[in-house]
């Protein structure tokens, strides 16, 4: 799968999206060693770092380094300063998400036993499924599915498992509850729960994150409706060591595709600088090419008309084909593409405040202060 790397972009910049990628062929490791051998000096390696972490790459980018070699010249020296830090972040990320599963499982052990209908998204059915390496891509938390009429009775299993909705104290050493006001603010205003917390004591995991999720297509302000037959076309499937239930595959694709414009337009993750990176094309990418090897795209395209979120899907697939070309068939971008592309450059309209930005799709992607284009945070952080 290739990606598409911009002449106009820092050589950094092509250099990372040349690694961004799980298969890569041996022309362009080659390509990658005479870029290195030839210019590698002059790359401003602390950039490249920065911005592979901005984008969650690091770990991907470091096993694609290690596993090629492509920190050792022929003649033995470094091509790559600081290979160790590769190093650390493939093993580290690999050996945190293993200890993330097996606590998932039991998680997902205790919904099943209760018999409580849900659905697990993203973070490690991504790992497991499209990414075949649970090192390469970074996990967070759980993100779970239910209906709204369900969500006491999952906040109650996971209070017997020892999680609360709180958030960590500085010290990093307890949980305290969350404030009144962001209670109140979060039920009136947020289509999520806050999160489930439990204080961690594996190394490099401070708390394992619980999030409950009642509505997937929080671009639809009536994306709620569509829970109940989400959860009754679920699968179930070996995930985190247990069996466990995700959605169908016409439905994880959507989710992951609502997800992405959710979250690449909302003010919130605008403001916090969680609107925009690679991984989450590359996300995109990887269930495009699994869509197209099960020739699933008519279902896809019938399921997005039937759930109303054809805007979102065309606009992950838009932005997804500026990155991974090869990964989105033109004649599906052709045929979902709508009369008006006006949305595909704004943000803020589910808060009812649309704007537009000013740079280019490419340029804000890798510009770590394209939230200086808009005022403050209208929700307060959790």
């Amino acid at each position: 799968m290739h990606i598409s790397e911009p002449t106009h972009l820092r050589p950094e910049i092509q250099l990372l999206l040349t690694l961004a990628d799980i298969d890569i062929d041996e022309t362009r490791i080659e390509d990658c060693r005479t870029r290195l051998a030839n210019h590698g000096r002059e790359f401003d390696w602390g950039f490249f770092v920065d911005q592979a972490a901005r984008q969650r790459l690091l770990p991907l980018v470091a096993r694609n380094i290690l596993h090629h070699g492509l920190h050792r010249s022929s003649q033995g020296s470094f091509l790559i300063p600081y290979h160790w830090l590769y190093t650390f972040s493939y093993h580290g990320n690999k050996s945190r998400n293993s200890a993330l599963g097996n606590e998932f499982g039991k998680v997902l052990n205790a919904l099943n036993a209760f018999g409580l209908r849900y659905a697990i998204r993203k973070g490690p059915v991504l790992g497991e499924r499209l990414y075949r390496d649970i090192g390469l891509r970074p996990i967070s938390d759980l993100d779970i599915i239910v209906e709204k009429s369900d969500t006491p009775a999952a906040g109650s299993i996971l209070g017997h498992l020892g999680y609360i909705q709180g958030k960590l104290t500085l010290d990093g050493k307890r949980l305290e509850p969350f404030s009144r006001s962001t209670n109140v603010f979060w039920r009136l205003n947020m289509p999520v729960e806050l999160p489930y917390q439990k204080i961690c004591g594996h190394e490099g995991i401070e708390t394992y994150i619980i999030d409950i999720c009642s509505n997937i297509f929080q671009t639809r302000p009536d994306g709620a409706q569509f829970t109940y037959g989400l959860l009754d076309r679920r699968i179930q499937g070996p995930l985190c060591g247990e069996q466990g239930f995700t959605l169908a595959q016409e439905d994880e694709f959507l989710d992951l595709c609502a997800n992405l414009h959710m979250e690449a337009i909302a003010l919130y993750y605008v403001t916090e600088g969680g609107d925009l990176d690679v991984l989450k094309f590359l996300d995109i990418a990887l269930a495009c090419r699994r869509i197209s090897e099960a020739n699933a795209w008519p279902a896809v395209r019938q399921r997005s008309k039937d759930l109303g979120v054809l805007e979102s899907l065309y606009y992950s697939l838009h932005h997804t084909a500026l990155l991974y070309p090869n990964a989105v068939p033109t004649a599906e971008l052709s045929a979902l593409r709508p009369a008006d592309c006006g949305y595909l450059d704004e943000y803020g309209a589910i808060e009812g405040k649309p704007q537009r930005w000013s740079q280019p799709f490419l340029q804000r992607l890798f510009d770590s202060r394209r939230a200086d284009e808009m005022g403050g945070n209208p929700i307060p952080r959790v």
